[in-house]
């Protein structure tokens, strides 16, 4: 539920407002009444509130004194003003600062709810897309590392030319990428892995959190890399001389070498590595091993370059033999990198396995497995919904044309609706093939979906609405707060205006 403080200096003013309105019906749990700013102030960095309903002139700390006080801070708050009729100046003054609602004193009930509710939308957009980011955040995170560990992989277990390999993942990895640290903590036993791990994460965590480091153990070494930070080093260099092993019966060595970008990063490491008979990757506190694995990895390229270009019939054979292959893998984690490198071996496409986005939510769903067999199972589903197949196409098409038609339904208020919109931030798939697969299973072009939809819901909710509130439904229907352009767009697909129509209705 989201989080309310009421702020007033009148006790039965802010009594009132907390015991008049049913909150709970409205998802909104009151967790502070603030006699004056000061005390709203304290309240607030307390009760982390979503909302702050507050009175604008008030003794100690104004509520206008409040409000700027709160933008200094990095808190994401809606605040709605109660002013007077004498204070409009301070209203538009709050304005500058984002303020978007106001009540004008005395409010009724409904008032008071109209605008909750409008602000509690406002929450929900803003907590949605803040969720969006760090998905996506968290994607683009697991994508990156997904890549970096199948190069080095692949690299390790073929003989190719560290070129080629640059080529086949440069649609997805930016090499020119510049300032590489690699370091080598040596002596580290096996037994000792895990405990450096734990400290070496919390200190990433807290010195460089939005700085991802990635992992190998070889041979009690191990060696972490990542993107160069413009600070020193000396803090990193400290932190990995004074590791102590549990067993302190042999001390570590530490070394760490730059690198100009990427790409000259993972050339020198895979052509380290290669003399190991045993690589592990680290996951987490997981280790990923890989062993003579060519041949494997040879039937992989085969398969995958045979199922890129298969038709429907060959599509179905290669899937049963990658089966096969795929059954023969026991370690999950190994299966992961496996099942990742066959699917960035097709063919870049719209909706196909090649397309970025699509692949990094398919990657996210995979890790998130640990069971062998739930991720050989979410394998095959995924190469068998890629089958090009009309059938299939067909089907793939109507999800995502069901998704973005549920979409619509449930936030159908947002004025700023749009195809391109849902397609970038919701299904993460190109517009252009949305659009051609929404005409085609619809029937109709989405702008016009979305006025239809939009009308329906107008009439609905005009049968029970008095011509005065007109503009109340505008903004249900997501014409904002544009009342005459509502009325444009009714009497466009309706041949009557809103009034007309009520007047109408109210005449049958």
């Amino acid at each position: 539920m989201l989080r309310l403080i009421i702020v007033d200096d009148e006790k039965i003013i802010r009594e009132t407002i907390r015991n008049l309105i049913d909150w709970q019906s409205l998802g909104i749990k009151v967790v502070g009444v603030c006699k004056n700013g000061i005390e709203a102030y304290d309240t607030i960095l307390d009760e982390y509130p979503d909302i702050v309903l507050t009175d604008i002139k008030m003794p100690g700390l104004s509520g206008l004194e409040l409000i700027q006080r709160i933008s200094q801070t990095d808190k994401q708050i809606e605040f709605v003003i109660l002013s007077g009729y004498g204070e409009f100046s301070f209203a538009k003054e709050a304005m500058k600062y984002g303020v978007k609602h106001y009540l004008l004193k005395p409010c009724s009930e409904s008032e008071i709810i109209d605008v909750m509710k409008q602000v509690a939308e406002t929450c929900s957009q803003k907590k949605a897309s803040a969720d969006r980011q760090q998905q996506q955040l968290a994607l683009t995170k697991n994508f990156r590392e997904s890549i970096i560990r199948n190069i080095i992989v692949e690299g390790l277990s073929f003989n190719s030319d560290f070129s080629m390999l640059v080529q086949q993942y440069e649609r997805f990895l930016d090499f020119s990428t510049e300032n590489y640290e690699l370091c080598y903590v040596y002596f580290l036993e096996q037994s000792s892995l895990g405990d450096f791990l734990e400290k070496y994460y919390a200190y990433t965590s807290k010195n460089s959190p939005n700085i991802p480091a990635y992992s190998i153990y070889v041979k009690n070494t191990l060696l972490t890399f990542f993107q160069g930070y413009n600070s020193g080093y000396s803090e990193l260099d400290s932190f990995m001389r004074s590791y102590k092993p549990p067993s302190a019966n042999i001390e570590i060595e530490y070394e760490r070498v730059s690198y100009p970008n990427l790409s000259s990063l993972l050339s020198a490491i895979i052509h380290k590595l290669k003399r190991y008979e045993i690589i592990n990757i680290v996951n987490g506190q997981h280790l990923i091993p890989t062993c003579n694995y060519n041949a494997l990895y040879q039937s992989v390229e085969r398969l995958s370059q045979q199922l890129a270009a298969a038709d429907e019939r060959q599509y179905a054979e290669v899937v049963d033999e990658l089966k096969e292959l795929i059954s023969s893998v026991n370690d999950a984690d190994f299966a992961k990198v496996l099942i990742t490198s066959i699917m960035l071996k097709l063919p870049l496409g719209g909706a196909g396995a090649g397309n970025p986005l699509l692949l990094t939510e398919f990657m996210l769903e995979l890790n998130q497995l640990s069971d062998i067999n739930e991720i050989r199972d979410a394998a095959l589903e995924k190469l068998t919904s890629l089958c090009p197949c009309e059938q299939a196409a067909q089907g793939k098409g109507k999800d995502f044309i069901d998704k973005t038609v549920q979409y619509v339904e449930t936030n159908l208020s947002n004025p700023n609706l749009s195809l391109k919109w849902i397609a970038d931030n919701y299904l993460f798939m190109n517009v252009d093939y949305l659009s051609k697969q929404f005409v085609r299973q619809m029937g109709c072009k989405f702008s016009t979906f979305l006025t239809n939809l939009r009308i329906e819901k107008a009439k609905q909710m005009l049968i029970n609405s008095d011509a005065d509130k007109i503009y109340l439904v505008a903004k249900e229907v997501g014409c904002g707060n544009n009342p005459q352009y509502f009325s444009q767009i009714f009497k466009k697909n309706t041949g009557m205006t809103p009034t007309e129509y009520i007047k109408k209705i109210g005449g049958n």
